[in-house]
């Protein structure tokens, strides 16, 4: 549940920086249009952008599963991959008493 709506946060953020990267695109044909950059500065802007976009964005990713990992140890949840070790665990001490029953 926290993770859906943190989840849903980032998505907005993923949206945001869509639109940003839309809004750039049109800034930059502007410029160009305008004569104020050329056609090959602008795509190398574009791309500088895009670039950073995608740092922040890696960035934002890892802060919002940092905070889920918090959240999850603050609320003492157990992780999935926890419970499939204790199954695990559990299935071999099985197979040990059973082992054991066998011998006696």
């Amino acid at each position: 549940m926290l993770k859906d709506l943190l989840t849903t946060g980032l998505y907005a953020g993923i949206g945001l920086v869509a639109l940003t990267k839309e809004k750039a695109e049109e800034i930059i044909q502007e410029l160009v249009k305008k004569g104020e950059v050329s056609k090959e500065e602008g795509k190398d802007l574009l791309k500088t952008l895009v670039d950073r976009i995608e740092q922040e964005k890696k960035k934002l990713q890892q802060k919002i599963d940092e905070q889920i990992e918090v959240a999850i140890k603050n609320m003492n949840l157990v992780r999935k991959q926890e419970i499939e070790e204790l199954k695990i665990k559990i299935e071999e001490l099985e197979r040990k008493i059973d082992e054991f029953k066998k011998e006696v």
